[in-house]
């Protein structure tokens, strides 16, 4: 059964194990018309960038790069290639868990073996082969399933495959992206190929809607191409509402583990419908439907199926107990083992072919199950009647797959993949379609080498607005800070109430200025544990080109300005009326400005600790370590004259 003829017969259905299903294909199919003329320019030729034309353009057929062949919006035709892959990682079989001698231990091998600078230099260390010569390729348009136990290679080799190459010690072979090298789509091509860990990274107090629109704006290319960038963008947004079933959740909150949002599977297809925004052509999904029922799974997957069918991506995920139906929306499958590939082909013939090698599937077990579980000797069954050996182990089974038909024709259809995407001339009709969308290559030259399609000025204005959105959609926050001001400045302004305006008060004023200090410092460092959650979510954005970190940084810092200033009132409306402080105008507005740069100074601090810190342990380690300091060394426990370096 082909993965278009299972899509149909769902749409027919729209069940599932008796649950409804969110996703239609067909409906996603059609509802790419919507999206044509009306939004479209043309320039008149490819060479000039500059000259614009009427409304014989159709956006569709310019973004898929062929006159001839009208493909829908987000299309590029890149393809994925991957030969001889082998994967190098530290090898972590000898770590041991730390103990009280642990610390000395290192120590005593440090100076023995040298700190483990020859291994450095030498550029080899502690290296375990991860991966064994992996080959295949994902032509645009087809979706391939990643098979294996737990621990068999199957993330590492996603990962790298989703250009994540930093956390491995060694990469061997080729990996290519229609034509582009993993170095030039990671420095210009960012998010075109996107990797997805199995947990959904959003901003959990932003709506659905809200998500998607930034997604949509970030990715909106410029008015070379589009003549009405508003009306695209309301344009797509409706689309995908329509193509993922979000309408009925679109104003809900996104949510986490923590904070109820949308749905599990709902939460899934909105970061599918956020990949097709950010218009990602190669798109890697590592063990997505964990925890999702059979139903979103299925839902998840067809979403997927969209992706390839309609606009043309080619599809790498990883899913673990796939049910049958989900099994057959893939066009390809691989299966490896221990670190070796298996299998590489149709999905449809994998099943046969192991048959073929003695290794038969129970009538009842889906194939996936049955190709996950080919190495386990006490789950599978042998073909009755079969003479031959039947491989054994990973290695045997690995020997058998390099020896056969099966292997020799993908390696075949990997050569001649390859020198179809040299003889197109893929990877400079990908630099010029991208190109060509990015604001701002008209005035700076130097736009087409950076891997976002918007400007940094655009960036920060739509981070600003976003990062306002988030902090309206939390007011009991708001509101608990208010209050959190108020109730401490009563306190402490009845700890130092009415301070004499002689000489004797003044010891006391300077306590009560240095505990103001002090109680803007404190609230501060909620900088730490808000910098360090939403750090996965400003890594995906980053790697989908969405935003560069810095100008959220600059949205996030100018922000805090308001909030800061209706703390800073409330705490010194009370605080300095109550202490008998100098009341004058002049006075007052001195001691509020330097109360508010105290706070936005150490807000900033903090999140600068929030961001370098590995996790909020370490985060929270530092910025005690800085607040103790700042007690330390302020001037008012221990005066200047008798600090000692």
């Amino acid at each position: 059964m082909s993965s278009s003829d299972s899509v149909s017969s769902f749409d027919e259905t729209g069940m599932s194990f008796g649950e409804p299903l969110h996703v239609n294909v067909s409906r996603a199919s059609t509802r790419f018309e919507t999206i044509q003329q009306a939004h479209s320019r043309q320039p008149v030729s490819p060479g000039e960038e500059e000259a614009l034309a009427g409304d014989g353009f159709d956006l569709r057929s310019w973004l898929h790069g062929r006159e001839k062949d009208e493909g829908p919006p987000f299309s590029k035709r890149f393809g994925l290639v991957f030969r001889d892959l082998s994967i190098y990682g530290t090898d972590v079989s000898n770590k041991h868990i730390s103990t009280l001698i642990t610390p000395f231990w290192k120590l005593i091998k440090g100076v023995r073996y040298g700190w483990g600078i020859p291994e450095m230099l030498s550029g080899m260390g502690s290296k375990r082969k991860l991966t064994h010569g992996f080959s295949g390729e994902v032509k645009e348009g087809e979706m391939l399933l990643v098979l294996g136990r737990p621990g068999s290679g199957c993330s590492t080799l996603l990962r790298v495959l989703g250009n994540r190459r930093k956390t491995y010690t060694k990469i061997d072979g080729k990996v290519s992206y229609g034509g582009l090298s993993p170095t030039e789509v990671q420095k210009h091509y960012r998010g075109e190929v996107v990797y997805n860990a199995e947990e959904d990274q959003h901003f959990p107090t932003l709506s659905v809607r809200k998500t998607l629109e930034f997604a949509i704006q970030c990715k909106t290319p410029s008015s070379k191409v589009l003549k009405d960038r508003a009306g695209y963008r309301k344009e797509v947004l409706d689309m995908l509402f329509d193509m993922y079933g979000l309408r009925g959740c679109a104003d809900t909150i996104v949510g986490n583990a923590s904070l109820r949002g949308v749905s599990g599977g709902e939460r899934k297809r909105v970061s599918i419908a956020e990949q097709v925004a950010a218009g990602a052509a190669i798109e890697v999904w590592d063990g997505s439907t964990r925890g999702l029922d059979s139903s979103s799974a299925l839902d998840y997957v067809r979403s997927l199926r969209i992706n390839a069918d309609t606009l043309q991506k080619a599809i790498v995920a990883s899913i673990y107990q796939a049910s049958e139906s989900i099994y057959n929306l893939f066009d390809k499958v691989m299966v490896i083992d221990e670190g070796r590939q298996l299998y590489f082909g149709p999905a449809s013939d994998a099943v046969a072919y192991f048959e073929a090698l003695g290794i038969r599937k129970p009538s009842r077990q889906t194939s996936s199950d049955f190709l996950t579980g080919l190495t386990q000797l006490n789950e599978r069954h042998t073909v009755p009647g079969f003479t031959g050996h039947v491989p054994q182990t990973a290695e045997e089974l690995e020997a058998a797959w390099l020896e056969s038909s099966e292997c020799a024709t993908m390696l075949e259809q990997v050569d001649e993949f390859e020198a179809q995407i040299e003889h197109d001339g893929r990877s400079g009709e990908i630099r010029e379609l991208v190109d060509r969308t990015k604001m701002g290559t008209e005035q700076m030259r130097l736009r087409r080498k950076s891997p976002y399609t918007t400007t940094f000025v655009y960036q920060f204005m739509l981070l600003v607005r976003r990062e306002w959105e988030m902090q309206l959609g939390m007011p009991v926050i708001i509101g608990y800070q208010v209050v959190y001001n108020a109730v401490f400045s009563i306190i402490l302004g009845t700890i130092f109430i009415n301070l004499p305006q002689t000489t004797e008060g003044v010891f006391r004023r300077g306590g009560a200025l240095f505990t103001a200090l002090l109680l803007s410092t404190l609230t501060s460092q909620s900088q730490v544990p808000r910098a360090i959650q939403g750090r996965l979510t400003v890594y995906k954005h980053k790697f989908l080109g969405l935003a560069h970190p810095a100008a959220l940084s600059l949205a996030q810092s100018l922000l805090d300005i308001p909030l800061a200033v209706l703390n800073v009132t409330v705490f010194s409306l009370i605080f300095y009326f109550l202490t008998n402080l100098e009341r004058t105008a002049p006075h007052f507005f001195t001691f509020f400005l330097y109360i508010l740069v105290a706070s936005l100074t150490l807000s900033g601090f903090f999140r600068f600790i929030g961001n370098i810190s590995p996790n909020i342990d370490v985060g929270h380690t530092i910025s005690g370590l800085g607040l103790l300091c700042g007690i330390l060394y302020s001037g008012y426990l221990q005066p200047y004259n008798q600090m000692h370096p």
